[in-house]
C-alpha cells in the first residue's frame, strides 16, 4: 500500500504529560506495525460462482453494474477471489419493492483519474472550525435541496449503501461451458443478495462512496477544497456524537437516532442494556476516564494491533462465490466488525422501523439497519473515520493491503459532482494523498498504549496447568449445532493447539468458527474469552487479557422472511496466550461463548489453526 508521503499529516502520541487512560503496560509487547503477507483461504458457502446483477440508475440507487468474474478454484477453499467489474447488468426484483429506475440509454462509463486541486483536509468533528460546520451545513441543505431524480440529492446519495445493503442487487451463478465442451447441467441455483460488507469488498467501497459525496458536497457550494468532518470515536473527547450534529433546525440533523445516547458516552464494544453514561467533556480533560472509555481504548487497540495485523484479519476474507455448501456470505475483518458496527448499532433508534426492500420489517433506524443508515448525515462522518483507521493502519502502522489482482482490479461505478458515472478501482484508492485529502491530528492517538492488562482468571484455571486440567477434563462438552442463549455462558472445553512444529514463519494461532448461522434482519453477538470460569465470563471486556474478541453482525436486508445467513468468524489469539500465559506445552485452552443476543447457533465446534493472517 503507497505512503501517503510526507508532510500531508501529522500524529500526536502519548506521552508523561498527557496521563494514559489504560493500565501501565506489564505484559510483553509485540510490534505494532508487524507486517505479514495475506495468502487468502477464504471457506465460503451455499452458493457456486455468481454474477452480480446490478443497475446504475438516475436515482442514484448504486454505482453501474457489477459482474462477477468467477475465477475461484471451485472447491471448499477460495485460492482466489472473485473480481468484481462494473459491467452494465441488471438488478432482479424481491420483496414488495420495484427495482430502482434504469439509466437513460446510451450513457457513457469514463474511467477515474487522480483530482487536481488544493488537498482537502478532513477535521475532527468535535473540534471543527466554525467555518467548516457553516461550509458543511450549507453543502447539505443544497444537497437536500435537488430533486430525488438527481444522484447527487442526499435522498440518491443515501439509496447507494441501502442498494448495496438491502437486497436491491443479488449475483448468481454464470452458465459457463464444462472441460471439454458442453453447458452445465440446470435449474441453476437461486440468485443471492450482493453485499458490500463481510468481506474485503467493506474497505475500498466506503471509501469510493464517501470520496465522491465529499466532491458533490463541495461543488455544491463551490468550494473544491471542502472536507468532510470525521467523527474522532477513538479520542476520549470524540467518544460522543459531534455537536453538529444535534441541531433539530439543521440539515445535518437526523430524528432516527436513540435518544438516550445522543449526548452519553458511545460504546464501541456494544452490547445492548448495557451502562449509558452521559458524557462529561470535564472529566475528559482531565483525563478521567470511566470504564467505557477504557473499554473503547482497548478496543481499537484490539481492532487494530492486537487482531488487525495482517490484510485477511483487519480488512476481511476474499470475496468468492465458489463456497463450501452451507455457507452464504463472507467473512469482516476487524476493521468493520469492531468500532464500526458498534457505533452503527449504538446510534440508531429501535422505536423507529422501516420496511426493507426484501418486505421485511427492520428497527434502529437509520444508523442501526444499513438500508437506512445512509439517511443520517452522521453515517459520512462515522465512515470518514472508519476510512481514517484504514489510513492509519496502512500507513502508519505500516501493513500491506492484498496483492491479489482480483482485489486490485475489482471496480465500482459512482457518480461524480459533473454528474457523470466514473469507473473507480480499488487500485486508484489506496493512497489517500493520491485521492487529494489527508486527516488533520489534533489529539494523541491514545489507544496505541492500550494493550489489555486487567486479568479475570486465577492462574489455575488454565487448562493444562494446576486445578484447570481437571476442572476442564469434568466439564462436558457441548453438543454442536449449539443454539446460543443469552444469560447461558457456554464452556468448550480443551479445544486443542497447534503444535510447535505445526506453526511456520509468519503464521498466527487463529480460532475459527467454521459455521455461525444467525438471522440477518436482527442484531447478532456473542463474545469470546480464553480459559475464564463461565459464572464470570460475561464481566470480560475489552480491557481484559483473556477476551479473545467478537462475532457482531448489524441487521442488513437482502435475506427472505425466515431465511438465515451462514458466516466463518476467525479470531486471531496469539497475542492473547501471551498475555494469559498459555505457552509451550499447554496444547488446549477452554474457549468461553457468551451470548450477547438471541438468535446465534454455531454449526460445529471451533478450531484453533496456525494461517498467516
Amino acid at each position: 500500500m503507497a505512503n501517503a508521503g510526507a508532510g500531508s499529516h501529522f500524529l500526536l502520541f502519548p506521552t508523561s504529560v498527557t496521563p494514559s487512560a489504560c493500565p501501565a503496560a506489564s505484559l510483553s509487547r509485540n510490534e505494532h506495525g508487524r507486517r505479514r503477507r495475506s495468502a487468502m483461504l477464504c471457506r465460503a458457502g451455499g452458493l457456486d460462482r455468481r454474477d452480480v446483477l446490478a443497475g446504475l440508475s438516475l436515482t442514484g440507487v448504486a454505482a453501474g453494474g457489477l459482474n462477477l468474474a468467477a475465477e475461484s478454484s471451485g472447491t471448499d477453499v477460495c485460492l482466489r477471489g472473485d473480481k468484481i467489474m462494473d459491467l452494465r447488468l441488471s438488478c432482479h426484483p424481491s420483496g414488495s419493492s420495484p427495482c430502482p429506475s434504469p439509466p437513460p440509454s446510451p450513457f457513457s462509463i469514463v474511467n477515474f483519474k487522480p483530482p487536481t486541486g488544493p488537498v482537502r483536509v478532513r477535521q475532527p468533528a468535535h473540534l471543527a472550525d466554525a467555518g467548516l460546520v457553516d461550509k458543511y451545513k450549507l453543502a447539505l441543505a443544497r444537497m437536500r435541496a435537488l430533486p430525488d431524480s438527481d444522484p447527487r440529492s442526499f435522498a440518491s446519495q443515501a439509496a447507494i449503501h441501502q442498494a448495496y445493503c438491502d437486497g436491491h442487487y443479488q449475483y448468481q451463478m454464470p452458465v459457463r461451458p464444462l472441460p471439454g465442451g458442453g453447458m452445465p447441467p440446470m435449474p441453476m441455483p437461486p440468485p443471492s443478495a450482493f453485499d458490500v460488507h463481510f468481506s474485503w469488498i467493506f474497505a475500498p467501497w466506503h471509501r469510493m462512496y464517501i470520496y465522491f459525496y465529499e466532491r458533490i458536497l463541495g461543488s455544491l457550494i463551490g468550494d473544491d477544497a471542502f472536507a468532510l468532518p470525521y467523527w474522532n470515536w477513538d479520542a476520549p473527547s470524540g467518544m460522543v456524537l459531534p455537536e453538529m450534529f444535534k441541531d433539530p433546525a439543521s440539515p445535518l440533523y437526523d430524528a432516527n437516532r436513540d435518544p438516550t445516547h445522543v449526548d452519553a458516552y458511545v460504546v464501541l464494544d456494544y452490547n445492548k442494556g448495557g451502562d449509558v453514561i452521559p458524557f462529561d467533556p470535564v472529566a475528559v480533560q482531565q483525563h478521567r476516564y470511566n470504564k467505557v472509555v477504557k473499554d473503547n481504548l482497548a478496543t481499537l487497540y484490539n481492532q487494530m494491533i492486537r487482531q488487525g495485523r495482517g490484510a485477511r484479519c483487519f480488512l476481511g476474507e476474499r470475496f468468492c462465490t465458489s463456497l463450501k455448501v452451507n455457507q452464504k456470505s463472507g467473512t469482516a475483518g476487524t476493521l468493520e466488525s469492531k468500532a464500526h458496527t458498534g457505533v452503527h448499532i449504538w446510534l440508531g433508534d429501535s422505536s423507529k422501523c422501516t420496511t426493507g426492500y426484501d418486505g421485511v420489517q427492520y428497527c434502529d433506524n437509520d444508523m442501526g439497519f444499513l438500508g437506512t443508515a445512509g439517511r443520517d448525515p452522521a453515517f459520512y462522518s462515522h465512515h470518514a473515520n472508519v476510512d481514517r483507521m484504514w489510513h492509519i493502519w496502512a500507513d502508519e502502522l505500516g501493513h500491506r493491503g492484498f496483492e491479489d489482482p482480483e482485489w486490485l482490479d475489482t471496480s465500482f461505478v459512482f457518480y461524480d459532482e459533473t454528474p457523470r458515472p466514473v469507473r473507480v478501482r480499488v487500485r486508484d484508492v489506496l493512497d489517500v494523498a493520491a485521492l487529494g485529502y489527508r486527516y488533520e491530528e489534533r489529539e494523541p492517538l491514545q489507544w496505541l498504549d492500550c494493550r489489555p492488562t486487567s486479568r479475570r482468571a486465577p492462574k489455575d484455571t488454565t487448562t493444562g496447568t494446576g486445578g484447570g486440567a481437571a476442572r476442564a477434563a469434568r466439564t462436558p462438552a457441548p453438543v454442536f449445532p449449539l443454539r446460543l442463549r443469552v444469560g447461558r455462558n457456554v464452556v468448550v472445553p480443551s479445544v486443542r493447539r497447534p503444535t510447535r512444529n505445526a506453526t511456520k514463519k509468519g503464521e498466527l494461532q487463529v480460532l475459527v468458527f467454521d459455521a455461525v448461522e444467525f438471522d440477518p434482519c436482527r442484531d447478532a453477538k456473542f463474545d469470546v474469552v480464553i480459559n475464564v470460569a463461565p459464572e464470570v465470563a460475561g464481566g470480560v471486556t475489552p480491557q481484559w487479557v483473556e477476551y479473545a474478541g467478537s462475532f457482531v453482525s448489524i441487521q442488513r436486508g437482502g435475506a427472505k422472511p425466515g431465511e438465515t445467513i451462514v458466516v466463518m468468524v476467525q479470531l486471531p489469539v496469539e497475542d492473547v496466550f501471551d498475555d494469559i500465559g498459555v505457552v509451550g506445552d499447554v496444547d488446549a485452552v477452554n474457549v468461553v461463548l457468551v451470548p450477547r443476543t438471541e438468535g446465534i447457533t454455531i454449526l460445529s465446534p471451533p478450531t484453533i489453526v496456525s494461517q498467516e493472517c
